[in-house]
């Protein structure tokens, strides 16, 4: 504990490396004025009016805990600046807390007056200038019950810039240079405007895990556009949410007795152990036995990892060579990972189950709570935001919430889809129930031939006709197609047949095995060994293409994108540029899974012999908070020299970053945008073409309705809105791709951050994004992002999933090996990386 705090001071070490920020991101852009048909959308966005020359004060504070160590000396930690997260960064948050309301205790400067705001950590800000303001104390009693805390410390004074903002500094807060932005005023609203984040209600129950549901409303104040030519405006953004918790200070012995099929006597490496362990990994826990019994909040916070076996049965070696087991020893005896006894562990408090983490229908089930209607779903978050405050005529006398606001948006023309012969699908039928969804209008544009290939059942349950029904479903399309060889897997033996598979050469190994099985994992990973293309259907699916024409065809969409087929082309201005490749970067794995696991960053790109057919694959990275950097040029090389061995290369390059927040928008202008010019110079020194970068985000706040005649409806697939309640700086719009099968449709935030194409017009990359959606080819509609980050992020779960199927990286000298586990555990080298193998 003593190393670790003392490696935490050392971390808190300022940036020495040129400071990002002071570079524009791409200039403003006109609005889309033209292009498409305009409609009302309706928002749950708020204007904040704010009475002028109101001042707001900003204090610097800081919070020390000063622990002692084994050899008499003391070690600082300052919390007030805590680099830690989750679980570890709320406790110093807390600690922060504890420190000021002694404070507030001991100096009448901070009980009279105000009001003040502090955020638990580094700021206070106040309305009024404080009488005493340099504050410092220590205190001992009441704060900590570690066993070596010494005292903390509080000083309280004028922060050096930006001590004294006002109501009129709206404008200073956004900046075309992201670091010139003054941030205080927002950060101050942010606080000033605040309400509760969640309330636990228990709608909905788990007796596996102990989990339940919360509700509340979640809020973010933002500088946008706003309708005023001459000033930026401050906006609120309230949005309902829901969400599932792991318990609260629970033993995790009692979470792990509502599993089903746990025992006291469970061994680790059986299934009913292992499907456990999926959704304990990653969880936060505190020691609670001896002198560390009812710290908490105190305590020492660890993370689960995985399960050992038991307490008793794992033994280790001590300096004397003598070996003793966990359950006599580990008290005495801490070197490096430990395993622990579940009977002494806590859960840490507020825990949200990750979708690593769940092993049952949480995950559907949550979708069905949050998936209200849009009248729904407005009207309910328009009632929570009144109360819990958030929709006031006065916060503190000088701030007014307006009700939501309305904006135009524009709904873009659709594209044609074509097939072969250019028999067009029909989009727009008035009688469809989802507009944007067509059907085949013809065969495949591109058909494949399937000549050599095997079809592989669980001996004894074969499926009779199911390959003659396949067949021809394909000639219908237009492929060439010859009957498979029937083999099976006899006693879970897959390998076998991949080892058969390889020897036979063929081109698919096509599953059917019903879904108890649970293959597809060991499927997939046996799939990158032998690099022998594998497409999965579940038995049950199989039964239905007898009589489901829909499911007939939907299996045989995905068999001819996999062998390197086109079922159809998209045809349109935007898309019709052969020589622009466009590249999608997008990872599924930012949070949750095994900690030790490096996370899996998907791509895609349309690098092969036709412009709209993508392909990609994954690349394992630590986990930082730049996860894309350090993978950039050489991807890009990697995407290039394949498109220039199809296509020459490219005149134009398109990238974009899905999940990438306005905190690294610098990053990506200037590091990023300098990696694909370094990639392409790679690639030839005076190689030099036009490129665009756009960020891409679903983690926002905005929820966007349209208003149909009085009704709250979803969007449009195609609607977006880029005014208004967008950046006053930065060229920004909000998109609907998809139709809403079920609940509200989320619209995707796009940012444009680099260009080289100052004369591109917003339309244009705005009708090629929604364009992208439609390009899917598997299903007959458009999904929810444009088609080269939806296939990065499914190629990014593939990869976590062969990472969890081989147990994790590869370790080189005990230290993770990421070249080799890429190169292990990757498609870069298999010819099977210049397919659509994860159709």
């Amino acid at each position: 504990m003593e190393n670790k705090m003392e490696n935490l001071a050392l971390n808190d070490k300022k940036n020495t490396g040129p400071k990002l920020g002071l570079i524009p991101l791409a200039a403003k852009k006109p609005r889309n004025t033209e292009k498409g048909t305009k409609v009302l959308v309706e928002t749950n966005i708020r204007k904040l009016a704010i009475s002028p020359n109101q001042p707001i004060f900003k204090y610097a504070v800081q919070v020390n805990f000063v622990y002692g160590k084994a050899d008499g000396t003391q070690v600082v930690i300052e919390m007030s600046k805590s680099l830690r997260k989750g679980t570890e960064h709320d406790n110093d948050k807390a600690r922060c807390q504890k420190v000021y309301n002694e404070a507030i205790k001991r100096y009448d400067t901070l009980r009279t007056g105000g009001p003040y705001f502090y955020d638990r950590q580094a700021s206070l800000y106040t309305l009024n200038k404080l009488k005493t303001e340099n504050i410092a104390f220590d205190v001992v009693e009441g704060i900590s019950k570690r066993p070596n805390f010494k005292k903390a410390q509080f000083v309280l004074k004028k922060v050096d810039e930006s001590f004294q903002s006002t109501s009129n500094d709206i404008n200073k807060t956004v900046n075309p240079c992201p670091a010139n932005a003054d941030k205080t005023l927002l950060e101050a609203m942010n606080i000033i405007v605040s309400g509760p984040a969640f309330e636990k209600v228990p709608l909905k129950e788990y007796q596996e895990g102990c989990l339940y549901s919360g509700v509340g409303a979640s809020k973010a104040v933002k500088t946008l556009e706003g309708t005023d030519k001459k000033s930026a405006s401050l906006f609120m953004t309230t949005e309902m949410k829901s969400t599932l918790f792991h318990p609260d200070w629970i033993p995790l012995l009692d979470v792990l007795r509502s599993f089903r099929g746990f025992t006291t006597n469970l061994k680790s490496n059986i299934p009913a152990a292992q499907r456990i362990e999926k959704a304990c990994v990653g969880l936060d826990v505190v020691l609670d036995y001896g002198p560390h019994k009812g710290l908490q909040e105190d305590g020492i916070v660890m993370k689960i990892r995985k399960f050992s076996t038991s307490a008793v049965e794992t033994t280790f070696e001590l300096e004397d060579k003598t070996k003793t087991t966990v359950f006599n020893y580990f008290k005495k005896r801490k070197l490096g990972k430990i395993n622990i006894p579940v009977e002494l562990l806590l859960l840490c408090p507020s825990q949200t189950v990750t979708n690593d983490q769940m092993i049952n229908n949480e995950q559907a089930d949550m979708i069905k709570l949050s998936a209200a209607k849009p009248n729904i779903r407005k009207t309910t978050t328009d009632c929570i935001a009144k109360k819990v405050g958030l929709a006031s005529n006065s916060i503190y006398g000088f701030i007014k919430v307006e009700e939501p606001v309305k904006v135009e948006g524009m709904v873009l023309n659709k594209p044609k889809i074509a097939f072969a012969g250019n028999k067009l699908a029909v989009l727009n039928d008035p009688r469809a129930k989802f507009p944007t969804d067509f059907n085949l209008a013809g065969k495949y544009f591109i058909a494949k031939e399937l000549s050599n290939w095997a079809i592989v059942f669980i001996q004894g349950e074969e499926i009779k006709g199911l390959a003659d029904q396949l067949v021809n479903e394909m000639k219908n399309n237009g492929m060439k197609a010859s009957n498979p060889v029937e083999t099976f897997i006899v006693r879970g033996d897959l390998e076998s047949v991949f080892k058969n598979g390889k020897a036979a050469n063929r081109q698919l190994l096509f599953f059917v095995v019903k879904s108890r099985y649970n293959y597809h994992q060991q499927i997939k990973a046996l799939e990158q060994k032998y690099d022998l293309l594998t497409q999965e259907v579940r038995a049950e699916t199989a039964e239905k293409v007898f009589r489901q024409p829909q499911t007939r065809l939907n299996i045989v969409n995905k068999t001819n994108m996999k062998l390197g087929g086109l079922n159809y082309a998209i045809g349109s201005e935007s898309f019709n540029k052969p020589g622009r490749l466009i590249v999608g970067f997008e990872t599924s794995q930012r949070s949750g899974g095994n900690p030790d696991y490096p996370i899996s960053v998907g791509f895609a790109a349309n690098m092969l012999d036709h412009h709209q057919k993508f392909a990609g694959g994954y690349v394992y990275v630590k986990r930082d908070k730049d996860i894309f950097g350090s993978i950039v040029k050489d991807t890009l090389i990697t995407i290039l020299k394949t498109t220039y061995k199809y296509r020459g290369k490219p005149t134009d390059i398109l990238l974009y970053f899905n999940g990438v927040s306005e905190g690294q928008f610098a990053l990506l202008n200037e590091a990023f945008s300098k990696h694909v010019k370094d990639a392409c110079m790679f690639l030839d020194q005076n190689y030099r073409p036009n490129f665009t970068i756009i960020a891409s985000s679903k983690t926002h706040n905005e929820r966007l309705y349209k208003s149909d005649k009085g009704f709250i409806v979803n969007l449009e697939p195609g609607t977006i809105i880029d005014h208004t309640i967008v950046s006053p700086v930065y060229n920004e719009w909000y998109h609907a791709s998809a139709a809403a099968r079920q609940g509200t449709t989320k619209t995707t935030k796009f940012t444009l951050i680099f260009t080289t194409q100052a004369a591109e017009p917003m339309w244009n990359l705005q009708q090629l994004t929604n364009d992208l959606c439609y390009d899917h080819q598997i299903v007959f509609h458009p999904v929810g992002l444009p088609v080269p980050l939806f296939i990065a992020g499914r190629y990014s779960q593939r990869g976590a999933m062969v990472l969890a199927a081989n147990q994790g990286p590869v370790y080189t000298n005990d230290v993770m090996d990421l070249e080799e586990t890429n190169k292990l555990l990757g498609y870069g080298s298999k010819k099977l990386f210049e397919t659509r193998f994860n159709a």
